[in-house]
């Protein structure tokens, strides 16, 4: 059922799961003992009220034989002094022994559990570095994410509640067949006979159940999945007005989901109900069996015994006092008749019998979730690795030669990326690689830095095949800057350091430690002055200095504060640092500005002219490999052309088509249009002011306004928790009769009937509560679950509609590790209120009247009493324990949803962790943070374990006083005694309600810290509210005015625009240009309305943004930002986002794929298209990283074309194409503003693309 490496994970788990059993073992026996002492304290009470069988010898056997209670006198039903000394001090010593026993378990039980959690998240972790990014060809990194945080968490129930239960309920009845047997071997057998069949039908559940719950996994992990994709996407969903199909798409999975649980649900249920029948019904025909034995206590009159008194009366010396000692525990012998005292003690313990084998049931549904997403893991966990060698490349200083001998290579799919690829990349020299898009540029880097593995042919650095180096050589050896280097949450400062050896590291007060010395060209220079030296020459270091923090500048997620042209220019500065022997740029200069990318391409040439780097730079810049030492030009997987540019122009090849491509851009309109497109220039602000400070924390509302708000929400479904309330009140007013039913019939049989009733009829109660309880436990669970997962779904849409109303603004910045937690782990918390709190707190309330009204009619003290009771353990208890538990459930869901940020932080930037080394480094700071959310999960569990103590410890206390009471009132009325005694077992019996709600404090702490994180996001204001009704025609687009600074930013930054204007034309082409940061990006995105300007105004035809309806502004807009991004689907999928549903569903299909292969070949991207097997269905992977760079870049442009937009704005849309792709595209965009007479604002860095501009806007600061 398990995987036993779950037990040789961790060192100790067998040792600590074996300690819990132990002290669950010994808990069960201090009840026992508890129980034994109070009913042989009631022993008065109940001999007096059994037959003397001398007495009962002529009657006929089924006749009652009574004592007459009028005849007895009070004394004669207390206890002797000596009895209730030993008897009081066993109570004291079992409900002492109990407490710590309880609160000693619950930490047993944590330990285990934690131990395993935090080696499965290491052990996963370091897998995933061991996969390197090949692990998505295994799993999403969704699944990865919810496997390394709620996966594991899910082992918590395994090891804390299932795996100990287990073994706790074969030990259990065992034990109490043990102490019923010599009382009454028939009974102790009955009830014996009947608990293999509980084990019975959870071990026929578990094997259906296995194959349901791994389907069950499944789609939760594809729903987060999907919820993971289209956050990311949110952007692009709502720039074309998508995020609503995207909506009723995740509702779908949502409903699927809910569906399936459900499914999962009605196997447990029916798997529960049988076994409350098996167990009801066994301690029914265990108390019957009992009843028959004693209602023919004449007939074995005269049968011989064994007691501990006789053995004391043979025996001499100490042993008699041992003897006479044993007396008290073993008081009613072996053999003897059954008696009153003894029936009680068996009706009593009946319970306990089958309690434990109830609870395993019960526990059943959370281990299979653990077991599933365990089975997961390890699956993963087993895959193959990546095979890497072990060589090493001598230390001499000098940077290898770099050499591809007809290498080639093709990926998983069977797509081949190389088929001959062949050149030399000398030591100190600069060499360049060209080509088309999709030729192979990008594999080509990927194979030299270790990040793709199997290639064919040779491939050496420094003579060694890659192939045979280790991945710890290669990291040290190869420095990879791609066009989306990732940039960590963080500091700046944290960034850059990654690229350090790792013993240069800061000591706390920020100076260099004398292990920091060193640098690439000083030995003498600190940290920080090699981390300034490195921005200088990445030229972004004046940017660093205007933030108030300088290097502890804060980088938020996704470096969602930073424009693309400082991501790129950090992550080259971090790559400098790292002082490899041979450097790979790879379009890492793809977002700057020209002129800060010349002045990189200085300092990029320096590396091998003046440090004898080994360089090579991949570019579609044709410009960028004019002044390289070589260039070796790639085509279709193969390297056709190579010499220095020189060489290439005069051998008039593909270099010089590929070279010459740029002047034709500058063709693309007539001389007369390009001349008359004036320059404007337009002062901007300066630089983009980074937060300081987190964003607001979520409104924090009181526990009883989080109550109020489910409440609400769960309002439409009242009839339904109104019926399973009542249910299961039914079904715990059952359980609670049967004993008291079965002490009713004794006394019956005694000739002393409570109620009226007569064995008949209470040996038929005791069945109908037998049955009962089976079948309402079914509607109680079926409905309460039924209400919840349909609340569940419910919560799951509000928090993604939520979201969307935030995006893109409000979510720029936000982990959506945390976010995704939020929708899955949060949102699944709920169910613990919706499904075990609301129905719970009414039963309770219930039962406790119903009780309450039944004990009063047999002892209004004792009714008093049991109010007394239940308010204390429902009440007090509860109170007391939120308390302590109060702040402990925002701490660990603040920090499990830290945890998830960090792992998707991780899983993004992966390449970058393992190239510069820093895997063990980043698998300590899991493990820290897996380490402070078990020291937040043992405190729950030490004040779990005390509570849960306390309240064992006040219910022990509150049946000592009723004994005590029961006694006090008997010795005052002996008529009374069977009344208080059924009293006293009602009581006793009816504390399961309100126990539940003493526990309920450590169920919800997390369940209403999940509850205020949702209410957070729902409650946020968005930065724009859409409000607006006008619908008008495009007639162009105005900033007037317009001043904006991003939220958050410091007082002393300047505003990103100041004073701005811009008149955006009805038709043409209006360009912008300008230095990164200067806020072109922002203007398009007021142009969006991502954010309202803190002044002036923006305008569409007249009309103040605000007042125009979002939807008629998004189906007349069209926006492609700098990163595009691509839906884990198929290429048709991803190009039917720019169509609304209701076009697509109106087309027909062969006209709608003539239209998508139209909007594909404006962006020259046909021809790639149809040359895959799969077409417009090939699927495009996670993020769209089964295609280039330059691919993913024209599948995007190619659905803004699909749109066919009025104002189509771009953002960097050639950024990371070569010049032929580049002509055809931009030929393309002057074509729309012909064809349709659209307007395009087109921003960007290259001087080639402004050519097709009617008018160009320089931004300036």
């Amino acid at each position: 059922m398990f995987d036993k490496r779950l037990f040789q994970i961790a060192p100790g788990i067998r040792r600590l799961v074996v300690g819990k059993v132990a002290l669950m073992w010994v808990s069960l026996l201090a009840n026992i003992g508890f129980m034994l002492s109070l009913v042989m304290l009631l022993h008065g009470l109940l001999s007096v009220a059994s037959p003397d069988a001398s007495q009962c010898g002529n009657t006929a056997p089924d006749a009652a034989c009574s004592t007459p209670l009028s005849d007895v006198s009070g004394s004669h039903v207390l206890p002797m002094a000596g009895d209730l000394m030993v008897y009081v001090l066993l109570a004291l010593v079992c409900a002492g022994v109990r407490y710590l026993a309880t609160t000693h378990a619950a930490r047993l039980g944590t330990e285990a559990a934690e131990r395993v959690k935090l080696a499965l998240r290491s052990k996963l972790y370091r897998k995933m570095l061991a996969l390197g990014p090949s692990y998505k060809s295994r799993v999403t990194t969704a699944d990865v994410i919810q496997s390394a945080g709620e996966g594991v968490e899910q082992i918590q129930s395994f090891f804390e509640l299932f795996l100990p239960q287990l073994f706790y309920a074969i030990l259990a009845p065992i034990t109490l067949f043990a102490v019923i047997a010599p009382i009454d071997m028939p009974s102790a057998l009955t009830m014996l006979l009947c608990a293999p069949l509980i084990i019975i039908v959870t071990g026929m559940v578990s094997m259906t159940a296995a194959r349901a719950f791994k389907k069950y996994w499944g789609r939760y992990t594809d729903m987060g999945a999907a919820f993971l994709d289209n956050l990311q996407g949110l952007e692009t969903l709502k720039n074309f007005d998508a995020d609503d199909r995207a909506a009723a798409e995740m509702d779908k999975k949502a409903e699927t989901f809910r569906v399936m649980t459900m499914r999962v649900l009605q196997i447990q249920l029916r798997s529960l109900t049988a076994m409350d029948v098996v167990a009801y019904g066994g301690a029914a025909a265990g108390i019957g069996v009992a009843l028959w034995r004693y209602a023919h206590v004449h007939v074995s009159a005269g049968a011989g015994g064994w007691s501990a008194a006789m053995a004391a009366a043979s025996m001499h010396g100490p042993l008699t006092y041992v003897a006479y000692g044993l007396q008290y525990l073993m008081p009613f012998g072996a053999g003897f008749p059954l008696t009153l005292a003894g029936l009680l003690f068996i009706i009593l313990l009946s319970a306990e019998f089958f309690i434990p084998m109830r609870q395993l049931g019960s526990f059943f549904h959370v281990a299979m979730n653990g077991m599933t997403s365990t089975k997961r893991i390890f699956a993963l966990l087993d895959a193959p690795e990546p095979a890497h060698g072990t060589a090493a490349l001598p230390s001499d200083g000098r940077a290898p030669e770099v050499r591809f001998d007809a290498v080639g290579f093709s990926y998983d799919d069977g797509t081949e990326a190389l088929s001959d690829v062949t050149f030399t990349a000398p030591a100190g020299r600069f060499t360049a690689i060209v080509g088309v898009s999709g030729s192979g540029k990008s594999t080509a880097a990927a194979l030299l830095s270790g990040s793709l593995i199997g290639y064919r042919g040779s491939l050496t650095l420094g003579g060694a095949e890659v192939r045979d180096l280790s991945g710890e050589a290669l990291a040290g050896e190869v420095t990879l800057i791609g066009a989306r280097s990732h940039l960590f949450a963080g500091t700046l400062r944290e960034n850059l350091m990654m690229a350090l050896p790792i013993g240069e590291v800061r000591d706390g007060s920020g100076s260099a430690s004398p292990l920091s010395a060193g640098a690439v060209d000083s030995g003498s220079r600190s940290v920080d002055g090699r981390l300034w030296a490195a921005l200088e020459q990445a030229r972004i270091a004046d940017f660093v200095h205007a933030q108030p923090a300088g290097l502890d500048m804060v980088i938020e997620p996704d470096a969602a504060n930073l424009s693309g042209g400082q991501r790129q220019r950090i992550a080259i500065a971090r790559a400098l640092l790292h002082d490899s022997p041979v450097f790979v740029f790879d379009e890492a200069t793809s977002s700057v500005d020209v002129e800060s990318e010349a002045m990189i391409l200085d300092t990029i040439r320096e590396l091998a002219a003046a440090h004898g780097k080994t360089v090579i730079m991949i570019t579609h810049r044709m410009a960028n490999a004019e002044q390289a030492d070589q260039v070796v030009v790639l085509e279709h997987g193969r390297s056709i052309e190579n010499g220095t540019h020189a060489d290439l122009m005069a051998a008039d090849g593909r270099y010089v088509e590929l070279y010459t491509a740029q002047a034709d851009i500058e063709n693309i309109v007539n001389d007369d249009s390009a001349a008359a497109g004036q320059r404007h220039v337009a002062a901007s602000g300066g630089h983009r002011g980074v937060a300081e400070d987190e964003a607001a924390d979520a409104a924090t509302l009181t526990t009883w306004q989080v109550v109020g708000r489910l409440l609400k929400e769960a309002s439409p479904l009242t009839r339904l928790m109104v019926a399973a309330s009542v249910s299961g009140s039914v079904g715990h007013l059952a359980a609670t009769f049967l004993p008291v039913f079965g002490i009713v019939a004794g006394f019956a049989l005694a000739g002393h009937p409570v109620w009226n009733m007569g064995v008949g009829s209470a040996l038929a109660g005791m069945i109908v509560c037998a049955l009962l309880r089976g079948a309402t436990r079914y509607v109680e669970q079926y409905l309460n679950h039924n209400v919840a997962f349909h609340l569940l779904a419910l919560f799951r849409s509000k928090t993604f509609a939520s979201l969307r109303r935030l995006a893109p603004a409000k979510l720029s910045g936000k982990g959506k590790g945390d976010l995704i937690a939020m929708l899955t782990t949060d949102v699944e918390l709920l169910e613990i209120f919706f499904a075990h709190t609301i129905s719970p707190v009414a039963i309770a309330a219930t039962t406790t009247v119903v009780y309450t009204i039944a004990i009063a009619t047999l002892n209004p003290w004792m009714a008093l009493m049991l109010i007394v009771s239940h308010l204390t353990i429902g009440v007090i208890v509860p109170k007391f324990f939120a308390t302590g538990v109060h702040n402990l459930g925002p701490a660990i869901r603040g920090a499990a949803g830290r945890l998830d940020d960090v792992m998707l932080d991780d899983m993004r930037g992966l390449d970058e962790i393992i190239r510069f080394g820093r895997g063990e480094e980043r698998a300590h700071g899991i493990e820290e943070r897996t380490r402070a959310l078990w020291r937040d999960h043992a405190r729950l569990s030490r004040i779990n374990g005390r509570f849960a103590g306390i309240g064992g410890l006040l219910v022990f206390l509150l049946m000592g006083i009723t004994t005590v009471l029961a006694l006090r009132l008997a010795a005052a009325n002996p008529m009374d005694i069977p009344s208080l005694v059924t009293a006293f077992v009602l009581l006793v019996s009816s504390f399961g309600p309100t126990l539940a709600l003493s526990a309920l404090p450590a169920n919800l702490t997390q369940t209403f810290a999940a509850a205020r994180r949702l209410f957070g996001i729902m409650d946020e204001t968005p930065a724009v509210a859409e409000t607006g009704t006008a619908t008008p025609e495009y007639d162009g687009m105005r900033l007037d005015h317009v001043a904006f600074s991003y939220p958050g930013a410091s007082s002393g930054t300047a505003p990103i625009l100041a004073d701005f204007n811009l008149d955006v034309p009805r038709h043409g082409i209006l360009g912008v240009q300008g230095p990164s940061g200067r806020g072109k990006s922002t203007m398009l995105k007021l142009l969006m309305r991502y954010w309202d300007p803190q002044s002036g105004q923006v305008a569409l035809s007249g009309t103040p943004l605000p007042d125009i309806d979002a939807h008629h502004r998004r189906s007349i807009q069209a926006m492609m930002s700098q990163e595009t991004h691509l839906f884990d689907g198929t290429v048709r999928d991803n190009l039917l986002i720019a169509l609304p549903q209701s076009q697509i569903e109106s087309i027909q299909p062969d006209i709608l794929d003539a239209r998508l292969r139209e909007a594909l070949a404006k962006a020259s991207v046909l021809d790639l298209i149809d040359s895959l097997p799969e077409g417009l269905n090939t699927q495009v992977g996670e993020l769209g990283d089964r295609l280039s760079e330059g691919e993913r870049q024209r599948i995007g442009l190619a659905r803004v074309f699909l749109r066919k937009a009025d104002l189509i704005l771009f953002d960097e849309p050639t950024s990371r194409l070569d010049a032929l792709n580049e002509a055809m595209i931009l030929r393309s965009i002057r074509q729309t503003t012909v064809d349709h007479g659209s307007a395009v604002v087109l921003v960007s860095h290259r001087e080639s693309a402004m050519r097709i501009a009617d008018s160009v806007l320089v931004l300036d600061a």
